[in-house]
């Protein structure tokens, strides 16, 4: 089944046709993969009158003789800005599809004993039902958190206080906004759980080019575990030579106040087991091959052609697959034996040529 809506409710349909699936079929015993599949909404949000219930959906073998602190998680997040419908509409179509899989598929089965997957495909509920970028507050999810760029960030493009009525107002960080501070917790929870954790958080409007963003947006200094994300990056290009990412920091484009992913990495430096990655589709290409979406509300940031959709859906099955396989890689083999200072200095050369390497 392909996503093709327009409003939260309609995607909401989907995955409320999947819990009552599981529900019925955990009563009943029948074509018993339940096992498999958590459906949560634990936590919701009111704008306009109206209640918004904040999903948390886990892909998990709870059967697994392994235990959750062991395994590696996949986190995938959409919707953080409303308007960007695109990304929750990938979430669903990935939900679906790994649904699919565990009723039939045994690798995928097999490699669930010591990988979970966890989707929050509607992270801005309201703005996904407003056509919003901000949530029901008139806030900016992605500048809410309370960190603070060390680094310069751009006039109100980095996070301001000035007016709701303006983009990328950051609200109030230290008392973060429902949503916000839901994904903040449940991440944390995730990660403090996982053996290691990947998080791809799924955006667009910006560019003719698909990027692969990784941090930080608070600072234009390398991020404590480069040499991890260098490592991944290279096995991935090795074995997608012709992918059609721009991969870099986050901070090479521009420097923001309040990221999110920054604020959860940031307090696990530490143990350093958390790689945040936001996937921002380049969505100029669509309005140049369709130049009359200009003039709709979401235009600039969702493909309009229902051909388009479908290719948007399709063309980043393999970076989620490759994320899966990388995990399930680097739980099998401690990534803290990578060699540090080399891919950490291959890092610093392709991203960072202007500073120092590590030396030996």
């Amino acid at each position: 089944m392909t996503p093709q809506f327009d409003e939260y409710l309609q995607f909401e349909k989907i995955l409320k046709s999947h819990q009552d699936l599981q529900s019925h079929q955990t009563t009943t015993n029948e074509d018993n993969h339940s096992h498999f599949w958590t459906f949560e909404t634990s936590k919701s949000v009111s704008a306009k009158g109206t209640d918004f219930p904040l999903w948390k959906i886990t892909c998990e073998n709870k059967k697994s003789t392994t235990p959750s602190k062991d395994k590696a998680c996949l986190i995938l997040i959409g919707g953080v800005h409303g308007l960007e419908r695109i990304g929750s509409q990938l979430c669903v179509s990935l939900i679906e599809k790994y649904y699919e899989l565990s009723r039939w598929d045994f690798v995928f089965k097999h490699e669930l004993e010591n990988l979970k997957i966890v989707f929050f495909p509607f992270a801005n509920p309201a703005g996904i039902q407003h056509r919003t970028r901000s949530n029901g507050n008139g806030v900016d999810l992605m500048r809410n958190a309370p960190i603070t760029a060390t680094d310069k960030v751009p006039f109100l493009l980095g996070g301001h206080n000035y007016s709701t009525q303006l983009p990328w107002f950051r609200g109030q960080p230290e008392k973060m906004e429902t949503e916000s501070q839901f994904l903040a917790d449940e991440i944390g929870q995730i990660v403090n759980s996982s053996r290691l954790a990947i998080s791809i958080d799924i955006h667009s409007g910006f560019g003719f080019k698909d990027q692969l963003w990784f941090p930080w947006a608070f600072t234009k200094k390398p991020f404590p575990r480069l040499d991890l994300i260098t490592a991944m990056m290279d096995y991935f290009e090795k074995l997608y030579p012709f992918h059609i990412y721009k991969i870099e920091p986050q901070s090479k484009v521009y420097c923001t106040h309040g990221d999110l992913w920054d604020y959860i990495a940031h307090n696990k430096v530490e143990k350093l087991n958390y790689l945040p990655f936001t996937l921002e589709l380049g969505s100029w290409i669509w309005v140049k091959k369709n130049p009359l979406q200009v003039f709709k509300l979401d235009g600039l940031f969702n493909p309009i052609k229902k051909h388009r959709i479908k290719r948007t859906l399709r063309r980043h099955q393999s970076l989620i697959d490759f994320a899966l396989r990388f995990l399930l890689f680097a739980q099998k083999n401690d990534p803290k034996s990578f060699d540090k200072h080399d891919y950490y200095n291959k890092g610093l050369k392709k991203w960072y040529p202007e500073l120092p390497d590590l030396g030996s």
